[in-house]
């Protein structure tokens, strides 16, 4: 089975490998990047049969092809063995690295640096608690991947939908998703109760530090026009709460596509290809829109009053999923808190400490760990135009009031 950690084409096919000989094949793979070795693997038995007697040569040599910046992510094991399991494990580590290092509170030019640089060995707990987060992602991410590719007859769809279906394509698509969202959110909930507390809880603070990831600016950018936010109409400025509630279209997609799209943007992908740090945002319209190209083609400058869901009924029942996991997990916790407030004090905790460890530092002299992150492409970038809108128009009325009356 394909690793549900990512789901793109290797970059190129395996012809005429496998009548190599094996030397040449070690080689040949040791340069390949984790992605491609998931892929390679499932070609033939004797590819498969190279790789694992060859795993210690080939799982260092291919993790350091993918993770070049990466130091302390890929010191020798503590028990000394590497693996397949530790090469894949490797994922959700380095995720865990980056959202830790990356998340900020505040700018750049700030004095403070929230967040905790991926060489620091003082993030190393909190790492290990995001990392655990997004295994919970991935799992979730899984039990809808596999549901979606069932066969409609295997939807559990009563005879009286299939025959309404029949009538109307609009209504057997609609159909298909129901069925598949509510047997995707039958299994989740199974799974979300098999959780420990401790894992739900690592889930929810993974899930608040990804929710800052995505950013709306209320203005055109000068240098680029960013596309408009338009899976949740309405609400703006307050998205990255409403995506941890589960309120978003987008907390759906995230728990749909799991890990692999963020995988993607931020260690696949080229960081010095301008198109990599909208991998995830043109994902996420192309998943949106479907095949209205004509609304695709329109999306980048329409005005909030013109904006129109092709797609509302299907949307709005994703969303109702979405905010059950969302709800789900927040009961596993044994907490009642929605907003996940109870994880923010814990949050800040480490990122003031963390403050506090720096200072003292500072003045006895400690040299900075290296900084290895700074040319991920971190946030996906949206636009508010709704709010943008509002704006111009409170600042028009204001203006006009201020005007000399005959």
């Amino acid at each position: 089975m394909v690793s549900s950690w990512v789901r793109t084409a290797p970059k190129s096919g395996p012809s005429g490998l496998d009548r190599l000989p094996d030397d040449v094949v070690i080689l040949i793979i040791s340069q390949c990047q984790i992605d491609d070795l998931f892929y390679l693997r499932l070609t033939n038995r004797r590819i498969w049969a190279i790789i694992l007697a060859y795993i210690t040569t080939i799982g260092p040599a291919v993790a350091r092809r993918t993770l070049p910046n990466a130091i302390r992510l890929l010191n020798r094991p503590v028990d000394g063995k590497y693996t397949f399991a530790w090469l894949k494990q490797l994922i959700p580590q380095q995720l865990a690295a980056i959202l830790v290092d990356r998340h900020r509170f505040a700018h750049d030019w700030g004095n403070t640096r929230y967040g905790i640089p991926a060489e620091d060995p003082w993030g190393d707990d909190l790492r290990a608690r995001v990392a655990n987060g997004w295994r919970v992602l991935q799992k979730l991410s899984a039990i809808s991947q596999e549901v979606y590719k069932l066969k409609p007859g295997a939807l559990g769809l009563s005879t009286k939908e299939l025959g309404l279906a029949l009538f109307s394509l609009t209504r057997s698509r609609y159909a298909l998703a129901e069925a598949r969202e509510r047997q995707a959110l039958e299994r989740r909930l199974v799974y979300i109760a098999s959780l420990t507390e401790s894992s739900a809880k690592d889930y929810k603070l993974m899930f608040l530090l990804l929710s800052s990831v995505f950013r709306m600016s209320l203005s055109t950018n000068n240098i680029e026009d960013y596309i408009p936010w338009i899976f949740d109409w309405g609400h703006g400025i307050d998205g990255q709460r409403l995506l941890r509630r589960g309120n978003s279209w987008m907390t759906w997609y995230i728990l749909h596509e799991g890990p692999s799209i963020f995988w993607q943007q931020w260690c696949i992908q080229d960081p010095a290809n301008p198109e990599s740090k909208n991998y995830i945002r043109d994902n996420s319209l192309q998943a949106w829109l479907g095949k209205d190209n004509a609304v695709q083609r329109f999306t980048p400058n329409f005005p909030s009053d013109e904006w129109k869901d092709v797609n509302e009924k299907e949307h709005a029942l994703q969303r109702d999923s979405a905010y059950k996991i969302q709800l789900a997990m927040e009961k596993q916790t044994g907490s009642q808190d929605r907003a996940m407030a109870n994880q923010i004090p814990s949050l800040f905790d480490n990122f003031t400490r963390y403050s506090d460890c720096r200072r003292l530092r500072f003045q006895e002299g400690t040299p900075e760990p290296d900084e290895t992150m700074t040319d991920v492409p971190f946030h996906v970038e949206f636009r508010c135009p709704e709010e943008l809108n509002k704006r111009y128009s409170v600042l028009r009325l204001a203006s006009s009031s201020r005007l000399p009356r005959d």
